[in-house]
């Protein structure tokens, strides 16, 4: 949940009143940056007058947005780690790009890529024309960050830059398994798995589990096992048994055939490693992923009978 600290006015002479430094907030036992701290630390990478700061939780860790106001109406979105005041998010944004004139020439790819790389020496990921829009956009790699630029098209004028840290929890190489994430969430706290999925990008195991009317959600490592996060929170009794689907046969709790029970029936289907397994309430069904290292398998199965209701394979491009 963000926590609004106050819109603030600094300069990047940092001329900070009293006023400012009430207006920290010191959690976590006063590990985190006061906003006076942050703000100061924003303006070390970017020149411009902060007026807003907001402290957020993202996956287990506090971080600060900071929007700062530039010169020549440019404006700053920051997002610093709460505690060390490392940048994690850059981007920057001004008036939005006119495509009324479409007889104009446009600069050409290999212009746009240029003039990028003449603002961050690295590899272009991606470069195409978004010719509604009449801008280019271009994708650089350097050292540990993505870099996204829109660039105009006619102009060459950059009009939007954005810089984001990789991950550094890409998965590769073994994992525990999809089961063995399951069971070690299942022994902390006891109670149903409602969801579970692999996310690749961070290296974890998402679980969902409801036991009464407490939803924990973990955060497990996809490689050691080691719950990584922990978080519950108190949920309405009537949308906690999971096992509701909407077919009508389905009025027990014993009618679902189970999370484990679908994983079976899915790979008799689509041999491979399940990341994903999700029960939709609503509609009665497990939803299953699949993946071979080649191909991605999506399935439906009747919460209720087993039944395979829809099966869709494509090709896994990354």
């Amino acid at each position: 949940m963000k926590k609004m600290i106050t819109v603030l006015a600094i300069t990047g002479s940092l001329a900070v009143t009293g006023v400012v430094a009430a207006a920290g907030i010191q959690n976590n036992s006063g590990k985190i940056l006061s906003s006076e701290e942050v703000s100061k630390k924003a303006l070390s990478y970017v020149k411009g007058t902060v007026y807003k700061v907001e402290l957020d939780k993202e996956k287990g860790i506090q971080v600060y947005e900071i929007d700062v106001q530039g010169e020549n109406n440019k404006e700053y979105e920051l997002k610093l780690d709460a505690k060390t005041g490392e940048l994690l998010k850059k981007s920057m944004e001004i008036s939005k790009v006119s495509n009324t004139n479409t007889s104009k020439k446009v600069i050409g790819l290999a212009k746009a890529k240029e003039i990028a790389l003449g603002s961050v020496k690295g590899s272009v990921n991606k470069a195409k024309l978004d010719q509604e829009d009449g801008i280019y956009e271009i994708e650089i790699v350097k050292a540990g960050y993505e870099y996204d630029f829109d660039i105009n098209a006619y102009t060459g004028k950059i009009v939007k830059k954005e810089q984001e840290k990789f991950s550094k929890k890409v998965v590769t190489g073994k994992v525990i398994g999809l089961e063995k994430a399951k069971q070690i969430a299942l022994s902390n706290v006891g109670g149903t798995v409602q969801k579970a999925k692999l996310d690749k990008s961070d290296g974890v195991y998402e679980i969902e589990i409801i036991k009464g009317t407490t939803e924990y959600d973990f955060e497990i490592d996809a490689k050691t096992g080691k719950i990584l996060v922990k978080e519950s929170e108190e949920v309405d009794a009537l949308s906690t048994t999971i096992n509701k689907p909407k077919p009508s046969n389905a009025t027990t709790t014993n009618m679902v055939i189970g999370d484990k029970k679908a994983s079976q029936i899915a790979l008799t289907k689509a041999k491979g490693t399940i990341t994903k397994i999700e029960l939709d309430e609503e509609d009665g069904v497990y939803e299953i992923e699949v993946k071979d290292g080649v191909y991605e398998y999506d399935l439906e199965i009747d919460a209720t009978t087993g039944v395979i209701l829809d099966f869709e394979k494509e090709y896994e491009d990354d």
